[in-house]
């Protein structure tokens, strides 16, 4: 990617964060469009402490590392009947106000292109039926949204986008009481764009914007003590896209012609600058003592860094094509994302430990989002001709395709062996779930 082009990028991020002013509210979420892919995240590299010694990971080809194919000339071993049945996550208790937000159109709202490169065509929601298959639910009596959902445990979050009342919120649901609850306050609307939510625990992050100051900031829930609190200040730069484990979060904080992450200590409640840099680091990941980053240094196009936090061994995966959307294991075990060369992309999987970097799907799928967790990794993509949601067993090397139908399922996450994601099976986004075991 050139220097040209990002300048594009921060100018359309820019129109994000202006528009965040008046409102985030849309008639329709947006299609998911694998080409156009989330907003601007950094790299880590360092450890934690307010003195940083800015060490960038040495570059590495994917060719220098042990790369294992799946089974079968492209594909692996595919189970194409779904193993479970998908549960709506319902709505029981609503215990908060969702946040008004004025009305703007849904151009406003969908998430800026990063780096232009070839890819699968965005497919048109199909028509809702008047009878949806398993897993379905009637349609949903409020012109309501469900997007982008995260999982960790037993607690789901997910961006509420409520176009008849004009507001947008973030919902968190505990799946065993089936209890939904409000945890954004007006002072805090969370952006409706991709990649902006994450859960690790009891602790809920969003990138959202107080609509009296349009300044968009880094917020945290505290799911046991329910408190809120806004982690980054209002200052120079846009911080977006934050990742969230345990004990830290961290985040993009884009510039004018640059981007820089920090990471934030949950306990102490410090900020450190992990990385800055000429070159552009964006949508950060961490699980356990884990950090990935998409990184520019090599130039050209994007790839994969992967480091630890306090500690030194970390690697930038370099080969031609783009790589996008990391996601880190929340024991920090593997790192998965979506590589992008040409035509084709397919996802990639590295174990942390072994250093081996494995390609778990054929490049004829077209994957367009990815989560790992645990022994799964599960991802979206285009090979039916909609949107479907497959799941990949690390151990077996088997994938299983877990939604079969009409309709588009986008934005999967799993966290101990349960799968959510959004579907538009009713004609709105709602959030379903199933358990893999």
């Amino acid at each position: 990617m050139r220097i040209t082009t990002f300048g594009t990028i921060v100018a359309a991020i820019i129109v994000i964060a202006i528009i965040c002013v008046t409102g985030l509210a849309s008639a329709l979420p947006p299609v998911v469009q694998p080409d156009q892919p989330p907003v601007v995240e950094l790299p880590p590299t360092v450890t934690p402490t307010p003195t940083v010694t800015h060490i960038r990971p040495p570059v590495v080809s994917v060719s220098q590392l042990p790369v294992f194919e799946p089974p079968g000339p492209s594909t692996p071993t595919t189970t194409t009947t779904p193993t479970t049945t998908t549960t709506p996550v319902e709505t029981m208790t609503t215990t908060a106000t969702e946040t008004q937000a004025p009305t703007v159109t849904p151009t406003q709202t969908r998430t800026p292109a990063i780096p232009p490169r070839p890819t699968p065509p965005a497919v048109a929601l199909p028509q809702p039926q008047q009878n949806s298959p398993a897993g379905g639910v009637p349609a949903p009596s409020g012109q309501v949204d469900k997007m982008y959902p995260a999982i960790s445990g037993n607690n789901v979050i997910w961006v509420s986008n409520d176009s008849m009342n004009r507001s947008v919120s973030v919902q968190l649901c505990d799946i065993p009481s089936g209890n939904n609850s409000t945890i954004s306050t007006p002072a805090s609307v969370p952006l409706a764009m991709p990649r902006q939510l994450a859960i690790a625990g009891n602790n809920a992050v969003w990138s959202g914007t107080n609509p009296q100051t349009g300044r968009v900031n880094i917020y945290l829930y505290d799911i046991a003590t329910a408190r809120l609190q806004q982690v980054t200040k209002d200052g120079p730069g846009t911080p977006l896209d934050p990742g969230v484990s345990q004990d830290y979060i961290i985040w993009t904080n884009l510039t004018d012609g640059s981007s820089d992450v920090d990471l934030y200590k949950i306990a102490s409640g410090t900020t450190t600058p992990l990385v800055t840099a000429p070159s552009y680091q964006m949508e950060t990941a961490i699980g356990g003592n884990t950090t990935a980053w998409v990184d520019n240094t090599t130039g050209g196009d994007f790839d994969i860094a992967i480091s630890p936090l306090g500690g030194s061994g970390g690697v930038i995966l370099s080969e031609p094509g783009d790589d996008l959307y990391p996601d880190v294991s929340s024991d920090g075990q593997y790192v998965a994302w979506i590589k992008f060369i040409e035509n084709r992309s397919a996802v990639y999987l590295y174990d942390v430990a072994k250093g081996n970097a494995t390609r778990i799907t054929g490049e004829s799928a077209h994957p367009d989002s990815v989560a790992v967790d645990g022994d799964l990794v599960v991802y979206s993509d285009l090979r039916s001709g909609n949107h479907d949601i497959y799941m990949y067993n690390i151990t077996t090397g088997t994938e299983t395709q877990v939604t079969q139908d009409p309709y588009d399922q986008s934005y999967p996450d799993v966290s101990g062996g349960v799968i959510v994601w959004m579907g538009n099976n009713t004609g709105r986004w709602d959030i379903y779930r199933t358990s893999a075991g």
